[in-house]
């Protein structure tokens, strides 16, 4: 099966603008996207500071901290970009000629990157013999499926094809993360993250590339001069330094996820996964259910080539929480 021959299209959450006009509600509570509620409180940047481009070494010291975060191991360089949506329509620029697989259902931006670039896009439920590269988004998004030993086998029979595997880690953190990055340290696998989504700064656009030395370089060259701005690069530095602060989001998020978990249960809806930033449900008229909820002022994400699914963001509030309680309670399973 190739991606062209899904009705999905670009669809995309964090279209709150639209949903408050299509509702008539200024107050339109937004979960549809994966972003943290809660943002890390960042310093005031002065006209003055803006002035300049960023220099080298404002981009070294945020690369040095993203890679002291992310615990990046010694073997592999680091790429800066305006966000991992910017980094992955790169990403086909260095894979060689051939098909790409990318199991289905994930992020619908990586098909058209590289169909874009020329290459076959190959939606198959599992690797086609045919295929040479790899896209792998983990954990995934929507679902949170997160098979590490898989991904590690994956990775292997796309190093014997000699094809590139690139890992979306967008919505990536924790302990099986890390051992992620040391066992798959290789030249034919390359590694993004997002700053925006855990840090709760999206607007900032600022995410990472992780891969060998002349593989990083590529990207890099491809990206270009001035990338990242000086605000992103110095709120970034700081934010990914902040220990203390970080611990205690995963806590938050943590303790947000949960709480989200037990009241769409509680509603009769079944969560499939998650990460620490949003959940799944399978449902059925989920489509249905969206407009529902968008009519009592929560906005959450549906997708038309999945209309079983449902992915929720976190609440940030009491007041949020209770306002998709009060909206889900009067839904009762009637499309």
């Amino acid at each position: 099966m190739t991606w062209k021959s899904l009705s999905s299209h670009r669809e995309h959450g964090g279209n709150i603008d639209a949903a408050r006009q299509r509702f008539g509600r200024a107050d339109m509570i937004d979960l549809s996207t994966g972003i943290s509620p809660r943002p890390y409180p960042a310093p005031t940047l002065t006209a003055k500071r803006l002035q300049a481009l960023p220099t080298k070494s404002d981009l070294a010291a945020c690369l040095d901290a993203a890679r002291r975060h992310y615990r990046v191991p010694d073997g592999l360089a680091l790429c800066a970009g305006p966000g991992t949506q910017a980094l992955l329509q790169l990403v086909p620029l260095l894979a060689s000629d051939g098909t790409v697989w990318i199991e289905q259902p994930t992020y619908n931006e990586h098909a058209p990157a590289w169909l874009a670039n020329g290459h076959d896009v190959s939606v198959a439920p599992t690797l086609p013999t045919d295929a040479h590269h790899a896209v792998v988004v983990l954990p995934n998004n929507p679902t949170g499926r997160a098979d590490y030993v898989a991904v590690e086998a994956l990775a292997a029979e796309i190093g014997r094809r000699q094809g590139l595997l690139l890992i979306d880690g967008a919505f990536a953190g924790g302990r099986d993360d890390v051992r992620c990055l040391e066992k798959l340290a290789v030249p034919h696998v390359l590694h993004l993250r997002s700053f925006g989504k855990f840090f709760g700064l999206a607007g900032l656009r600022l995410g990472f590339a992780f891969g060998v030395p002349d593989q990083i370089a590529r990207l890099a060259e491809c990206v270009g001069p001035w990338a990242v701005g000086t605000a992103a690069l110095e709120i970034g530095r700081q934010a990914l330094d902040d220990a203390a602060w970080i611990e205690g989001q995963k806590n938050w998020l943590t303790a947000r996820a949960n709480q989200l978990s037990t009241l769409l249960v509680r509603h009769g809806l079944t969560v499939i996964g998650g990460t620490s930033l949003f959940r799944c449900v399978r449902c059925d008229h989920a489509a249905a259910v969206q407009e529902h909820l968008g009519k009592n002022g929560v906005w959450v994400r549906a997708f038309s080539a999945y209309p079983d699914l449902l992915r929720f963001g976190l609440p940030g509030s009491a007041a949020a929480f209770s306002s998709l309680d009060q909206a889900l309670a009067k839904w009762h399973g009637k499309p």
